[in-house]
């Protein structure tokens, strides 16, 4: 049975029960930016794989620079030089010192690196000898084996996103190729005879479809690759053959318009029709009340309201954590910050909560949000540009300057593909 009137948390709760990761493949670590991991990464080796310097300077044995003063240094033999990448079999004696820079390996008989400034090699680049002038402790300025990471630890869990940082952690333990989810197929169906093409021209009551491309924008920056369908119009037979034919090429469908209570809303219908069945209608919510969730063909089907910012919201709510989730990331989730509200919204209190676009600012160390004062109807779309989050006023809430609000940042990376 199809319940109504579901809360923001009953919703997620119900669209990430009805996803499932897709498939998993095999790729070179170096394309894999942006894919999540499908197990875990250990390491093979320990880093570093050998002693190493962390400083510019000589390696030396450190019981030999114990009385070692400005005023009295302690004069070592210059055995050799050794950089980053190379080695050397000679073997350090008593009063030798060998000459060493960061990242290359500890000679043997070394326990220890006097950096450059503790020398005055820096008045005699060549000399044969070097002065220390300050005692060096056992293990000083080496990075050991190990020490970063050892054998068989756990680098990266199953379920991670693969960022720059990752990259980097997967090349420093030597791992070329990677099994990571795939990118879910995400479809984009918007519907409405009031809609037309960007490369059409323009008539009276017609409007440009730009929940298409913004949904395309979203659903690339989440981890998918979205494929566009052509637009429809508000007719049940025309909706339902879009639905069909897309639900062999995609994992999920979205689509915009048609889940309110017009006369032309027919996207409930439609599902049903398509093979499916209907999970909710309506989120305790504004905008974006009218979201639909549904299963056809066993894919969900999220139905966002025609009306941009309404739309942006529910995409925002409930597609990003069901594209992550689809994609394999451990925690799908979208997670809010705590803001401080800067100013009143003026807001008359309902029985819904209520997203409305913000701007936030770091004042005195505090992030504090700033409601647009106009512009926050869910048909206008101009002032979705140059904000940097939604706030949620809860519902039946009371909320003053100086109050904890939440925040959903949308800070989108710029990234992905579309499928042809």
């Amino acid at each position: 049975m199809m319940r109504v009137g579901l809360t923001v948390e009953e919703a997620i709760r119900e669209v990430l029960a009805h996803v499932k990761p897709v498939s998993t493949i095999e790729m070179p670590m170096k394309d894999a930016f942006g894919y999540t991991l499908a197990e875990d990464v250990t390491a093979n080796a320990p880093v570093p794989s050998f002693d190493r310097s962390m400083m510019d300077g000589f390696a030396i044995r450190t019981a030999d620079v114990q009385t070692a003063t400005p005023e009295t240094p302690v004069r070592l033999q210059v055995r050799g030089r050794i950089g980053a990448g190379q080695a050397t079999d000679h073997v350090l004696q008593p009063g030798e010192a060998i000459r060493i820079m960061t990242g290359a390996p500890i000679p043997r008989g070394a326990d220890g690196v006097a950096r450059f400034e503790i020398t005055d090699a820096q008045n005699h680049p060549e000399a044969e000898e070097v002065g220390i002038l300050l005692p060096v402790r056992e293990g000083e300025s080496i990075s050991l084996t190990g020490e970063d990471i050892a054998v068989g630890a756990k680098v990266l869990k199953k379920g991670t996103v693969i960022g720059a940082v990752e990259m980097a952690l997967l090349a420093t333990v030597g791992v070329a190729k990677v099994t990571v989810y795939r990118k879910p197929i995400i479809g984009v169906l918007s519907s409405g005879r009031e809609l037309v093409g960007v490369e059409q021209p323009l008539s009276y009551g017609k409007i440009y479809n730009s929940n298409t491309y913004m949904l395309s924008g979203l659903i690339s920056a989440w981890g998918g690759v979205p494929y566009l369908l052509d637009q429809v119009d508000d007719e049940v037979d025309d909706v339902v053959e879009a639905i069909r034919n897309a639900m062999p090429v995609v994992d999920a469908l979205v689509t915009t318009g048609g889940v309110s209570i017009g006369d032309f809303d027919v996207m409930r219908a439609a599902y049903h029709l398509s093979g499916g069945w209907v999970n909710f209608w309506k989120v305790n919510m504004r905008p974006g009340t009218p979201f639909t969730f549904a299963v056809v063909q066993e894919k969900p089907v999220l139905g966002l309201s025609g009306n941009p910012a309404a739309g942006f919201v529910n995409a925002m709510l409930f597609v990003q954590p069901a594209i992550r989730a689809m994609a394999g990331v451990a925690q799908p989730e979208t997670r809010p910050l705590q803001v401080v509200l800067a100013e009143d919204p003026e807001l008359k209190v309902i029985g819904m909560d209520r997203f409305l676009r913000a701007t936030v600012r770091i004042d005195q160390g505090q992030a504090r949000a700033y409601p647009l004062p106009a512009g926050q109807s869910a048909g206008i779309i101009s002032t979705l540009s140059g904000i940097q989050a939604f706030i949620r006023i809860p519902a039946k809430a009371e909320v003053k300057p100086g109050d904890l609000v939440e925040a959903y940042m949308l800070d989108l990376p710029v990234a992905g593909e579309i499928v042809p």
